[in-house]
Order: C-alpha cells, then sequence, then structure tokens
C-alpha cells in the first residue's frame, strides 16, 4: 500500500496544541542545584515570526531534569525548527549540556517510545506517556531480572527475581 509507510516529515497544524519533552544533564561538577539554568531549548517557525524558549522544570532525577511544555502552532507556520542551547557563558571551555529522549507531538495524543540493547536486541527501556523510563535488566542467560522505573523521586526497583536450579546428584 503506497502512501501507509512511515512519513518522515511533520505536518505542522495551525492553531494546534503541540508538547515538547526531553531530558537535560548539565556537564561539569555534579549540581547541588534545585534546576539547571546553563541550557534552553528553542521553538521557532518559518513564515511566522513567534518564538518559544522553554527552560527545565522539576526535579534533578540522578543528574537529569525534564523539559515538558506545551505550545500553539502558530497561523502562518510552514516548518519548525527546534534549536538546543547551552547558554553557558564560560565560551569554549564551557561544560557540555547532554539532550536525551527529545519528543514532539499534538497535545490531544499520547506517546510511548522504546529503547533496544544494539547488541542482543532485548527492551532495554520504555518511556511512558510522560516521558519516565521503566529500564529492563537482564542476567547473563538472558532472563528479565529487574524491572526499574524512573519516578520525580529518583528512580525505583518495580520488580526483581532470582533463580537458580538445584544441584543433581
Amino acid at each position: 500500500m503506497r502512501g501507509a509507510a512511515l512519513n518522515d516529515t511533520l505536518a505542522l497544524v495551525p492553531g494546534q496544541k503541540m508538547v515538547l519533552s526531553a531530558w537535560v544533564k548539565e556537564g561539569g561538577n555534579d549540581c547541588k542545584c534545585s534546576t539547571y539554568v546553563k541550557n534552553t531549548i528553542t521553538v521557532g517557525f518559518t513564515g511566522a515570526s513567534e518564538n518559544f524558549t522553554f527552560t527545565p522544570k522539576g526535579s534533578i532525577i540522578e543528574g537529569w531534569q525534564r523539559y515538558e511544555s506545551v505550545f500553539t502552532v502558530p497561523a502562518n507556520a510552514t516548518a519548525i525548527q527546534v534549536k538546543m542551547n547551552n547558554t553557558n557563558a564560560s565560551g569554549g571551555g564551557a561544560p557540555a549540556v547532554y539532550f536525551d529522549d527529545f519528543r514532539l507531538h499534538p497535545f490531544n495524543a499520547n506517546m510511548k517510545s522504546f529503547v533496544y540493547h544494539p547488541v542482543t536486541l532485548r527492551l532495554a527501556a520504555e518511556l511512558d506517556e510522560n516521558n519516565y523510563a521503566a529500564y529492563y535488566e537482564y542476567d547473563d542467560d538472558g532472563t528479565l531480572n529487574r524491572v526499574k522505573k524512573e519516578t520525580q523521586r529518583g528512580v525505583k526497583t518495580i520488580s526483581e527475581t532470582r533463580s537458580a536450579m538445584q544441584k543433581q546428584d
């Protein structure tokens, strides 16, 4: 069926609310702060003069802080441009800023994302509708033995299993 495959372009709908979600980590020394301030995500549009600048919000969880912002596509927009910015004023030697799990989707939609191990092809993580991850850990035999869930209070173990074979005489 032609046209039923994945579409590699984002069709903008003027007036539609969109959700931008991502995770950010600022490099350098461990931050003992409540929020990261040396990064932003900017959304701009071709054909429209409106720009949106977002900052991360919420708890820093194991060194990462989440972006979750809503914006409305301007009426004259024909294309979108997203910039992930390191705003550290230190110049060329500025600590790195890392962005991960970037997602952009309509406000009235849900999105789940899946991460697979590149060698074993086992499910390594699943990102839920709120862009929080569930991590899957396997033993040497490939049996799932632990599931951890990212929450606002950090990563918590959800389930853990162990098994052993009894020795035969």
